[in-house]
């Protein structure tokens, strides 16, 4: 809505609220009013302080306007920044509107139709002004001029602090911001609270039975509890009043009865909330963790394993703590409210308009408080996440960390994270402690007025002392219940500030998706990189590969090498799908990559990694990782081609020894025969080798280059490595630099041109020359031989230089 039309509208209520005020407070014309009540003001009998709320309305609302139509850029907002203010003038307004109708309502004749309509008129348009100062603070101009004065200095200082403003927000964001750098979308960043509470319920629809059940159980219980307090009034008067046992009995026993019944709805129930809260987090836990698993690669690279971690565990609970702790307790108190404020108002609607006085204040004071509860929650979640983020990594890599003596040195990181953690505790302690202290003046001052004012009702006769009682007991019970919604509502901003984070990762929709549909039922590993560019997510100003074109042939070894960062480890992710490129093709067999269907894709496809990962399962069901019915010949069959059937057989259990967490009961070597193994069992038509013989030892390497040739045929096979006797035994060597292609070959052929290749190898024979030059020479008589093993191991072309041929393959 344009500026002008909402300042009109708001000058336009402006006046109607004066002339209607007026013209109910002169009785229609009689203007004289004004000086008779100015005269002889009396607080009891007057009304001009009542019209004069009209007044205090007109000075905020024009006030509001002239801002707005002053500085329409930076006027909204500074509008925005008092809502809170004027919503309690508004509620002050409404509450001496209902002191005034309880001082007139005590004098004959006093309620006349005059003065009622004055009274409903001032409670709608307090209503009214605060929703046009909601409207008025809305109004936005982008890049519009602010008025005259020195306005354009302040402009400038409120950009300056906005910035900085938003400088710290996105420092507190901490590692958020890296998933959105990777380009995908999160879903909407801001989410109101009440959508957020109003989703999470509808993830709950499958459990309408359960959660009808519940709710069924807890009207039953809310109501029996609502006349507890009546039969103690009845009782009472039956003493104080009748001074009759059987006027005492009856009641007595009615209450006895309502007090049984209410004691086995509530633990039916909580029964069936605490049933729902398993079933959630089932549901929430199995959706997110889903989600998680379409993500693409680029996502995990950016966000952190505590990050992740921490959504999937700490705010999952919270989320389901929110739905059977915290709406259980609200809905219950709510309910109980409702039935207290109806029997409070068949008693005395006097005395229960006191006590809905200050109601409102306390709900202002409530939401002040949620808001900036939930703010702070967010930030208690991301510093957590950020704790288990060091806990993670240094207890994953603890050798590492042993092995360079920095145990002190995390654990200080790790509780320098937790500080800032405490620290915001601290602020959580402190919101809540002044909310309790308001939360309790409040409390104490609404007691006092009830009793105060329902003793002048009892001296005057317009109510029993039984009534009395009974109304302050459901007057106590009322307050009960508010403060169980208010000592809950943090609860419920805490689980919606949880909620709005596992929301985003349930909303995130993976930039890369594994949605390609062929599966053709032969695949003879044609591989073609067609001009090829990428750059990873997370890092798009870098490029890494730039026009990478070649072809791996099925039956062929194709080495891959280059300088590290070269970019060959990007080539194998491409070739995964695990990227999409920026540029041109990966093509398998004529298709591109994304266009497999998944599952297909990977058969086709194997990789060994340089750092083969196990997971905490047994030999066998790490080989057979991601297959089905395999029988344990299979099993069997692909360890003895990776050279592991010997060492596995030598276990405890054979085939069923648990391997520890990533494989650490296993040594390096043994590791990565398994991980070979389970590459060989899918019967790939494509194999990748990356450093996959790196750990090995001379023989067993040896040995597993034998066994992989003996699968070769038919097999394209692709073979990343930095140890160039490996790659001497390729039929095709590609040397990656800088992101391209340099050269290619075979290995005679790159020695004899001299070029990067010739210089890789001399390089490392410069290294391995150097290093026998360091070793001492052992003792004549000792059974060394070291030397000579290294002899052995040296490949024939060690001798060759960049000019000749060098050694056959």
């Amino acid at each position: 809505m344009n500026v002008k039309i909402s300042v009109g509208c708001t000058l336009a209520f402006t006046l109607v609220d004066l002339i209607l005020s007026t013209v109910l407070y002169c009785h229609g014309s009689r203007l004289s009013s004004f000086s008779e009540d100015l005269l002889d003001f009396n607080v009891l009998l007057s009304l001009v302080d009542l019209w004069g709320c009209v007044l205090i309305r007109a000075c905020l609302l024009i006030g509001a306007s002239a801002g707005v139509l002053w500085n329409r850029e930076l006027g909204p907002r500074r509008v925005s920044q008092l809502y809170t203010l004027v919503l309690l003038v508004s509620l002050a307004l409404g509450t001496f509107a209902l002191v005034k109708l309880l001082i007139l309502s005590e004098r004959e004749g006093g309620l006349t139709p005059w003065f009622l309509g004055l009274f409903s008129w001032t409670c709608v348009s307090s209503l009214g002004m605060v929703l046009l100062w909601g409207l008025l603070g809305k109004e936005t101009v982008p890049g519009g001029g602010g008025g005259g004065g020195d306005g354009g200095g302040d402009e400038d200082r409120e950009r300056l602090v906005d910035d900085r403003e938003k400088e710290e927000e996105e420092k507190e964001e901490g590692e958020e911001g890296l998933g959105r750098r990777t380009g995908a979308k999160a879903g909407p960043q801001k989410t109101g609270s009440g959508a957020t509470l109003g989703r999470l319920l509808w993830y709950c629809s499958e459990d309408v039975g359960l959660l009808s059940t519940a709710f069924l159980f807890l009207l039953i219980s809310a109501v029996c509890e609502a006349f507890l307090p009546y039969y103690t009034g009845k009782a009472i008067d039956g003493i104080v009043t009748q001074q009759s046992m059987e006027d005492f009995t009856q009641p007595l026993l009615k209450l006895s009865a309502l007090a049984l019944a209410s004691a086995l709805a509530i633990g039916v129930r909580g029964g069936v909330f605490s049933l729902t809260l398993a079933r959630l987090s089932l549901r929430l836990r199995n959706k997110l963790f889903r989600s998680l698993m379409r993500q693409e690669i680029g996502f995990f690279d950016a966000n952190h394993t505590g990050d992740i971690t921490s959504r999937l565990t700490s705010d999952t609970t919270q989320v389901s703590d929110l739905v059977s702790i915290n709406v259980n307790i609200f809905l219950r108190s709510a309910v109980k409210a409702v039935g207290f404020f109806v029997f409070m108002f068949g008693l005395s609607w006097r005395l229960t308009l006191v006590t809905l006085m200050g109601f409102p204040f306390i709900a202002v004071v409530s939401k002040v408080y949620g808001e900036y509860y939930k703010r702070l929650t967010k930030e208690v979640q991301t510093s957590l996440a950020a704790a288990n983020k060091v806990a993670e990594e240094v207890i994953s890599s603890m050798r590492t960390v042993r092995s360079f003596a920095c145990e002190e040195r995390e654990a200080d990181s790790y509780y320098s994270r937790l500080l800032v953690m405490y620290r915001l505790n601290r602020r959580q302690a402190l919101a809540y402690a002044c909310f309790a202290w308001s939360s309790s003046l409040s409390e104490l001052a609404l007691e006092v007025a009830i009793l105060y004012y329902g003793g002048h009702l009892v001296v005057s006769g317009q109510m029993t002392g039984g009534t009395l009682i009974a109304f302050v007991i459901y007057a106590l019970e009322l307050v009960e219940c508010l403060e169980s919604i208010s000592s809950v509502y943090s609860g419920l901003m805490q689980g919606v500030g949880a909620a709005e984070k596992v929301f985003e990762y349930l909303d995130r929709e993976p930039q890369h998706r594994n949605d390609g549909q062929e599966a053709p039922p032969t695949c003879t590993g044609l591989v073609e990189f067609r001009d090829v560019t990428f750059a990873y997510p997370t890092r798009p100003e870098t490029a890494i590969l730039k026009g990478v074109s070649f072809t791996l042939r099925p039956g062929e070894v194709t080495a891959l090498v280059g300088p590290s960062g070269s970019g060959k480890s990007s080539c194998v992710g491409l070739l995964e799908n695990y990227y999409p490129p920026g540029g041109g093709q990966v093509l398998l067999d004529g298709r591109p990559v994304h266009t497999y269907r998944h599952d297909h894709l990977h058969s086709a496809v194997s990789l060994v990694g340089q750092e083969p990962v196990l997971f905490a399962r047994t030999v066998e069901e790490n080989i057979s990782y991601g297959l089905t019915d395999v029988s344990m010949e299979t099993v069997v069959e692909a360890a003895s081609q990776a050279n592991a059937h010997d060492f596995i057989s030598a276990l405890t259990r054979g085939y069923h020894t648990g391997v520890g967490e990533k494989g650490t009961q296993l040594s390096g070597g043994q590791k990565q025969r398994v991980a070979i193994a389970r590459a060989l069992i899918r019967q790939p038509c494509v194999l990748i080798l990356d450093e996959a013989t790196s750990a090995l030892d001379a023989e067993s390497e040896h040995i597993v280059q034998q066994a992989l040739g003996a699968v070769m045929h038919g097999r394209t096979v692709l073979v990343v490595a930095h140890r160039l006797s490996t790659v001497e035994r390729a039929h095709n060597i590609l040397v990656l630099e800088a992101g391209a292609v340099a050269e290619q070959g075979s290995h005679a052929q790159l020695m004899a041109r001299g070029g990067l290749y010739c210089r890789l190898v001399q390089r490392q024979l410069r290294g391995l020359e150097a290093g026998e030059a360091e070793v001492p020479t052992a003792p004549t008589g000792g059974g060394g031989g070291g030397g000579e093993e290294e002899e052995e191991e040296r490949p024939a072309w060690t001798d060759a230089g960049c000019g000749g041929g060098g050694g056959g393959l």
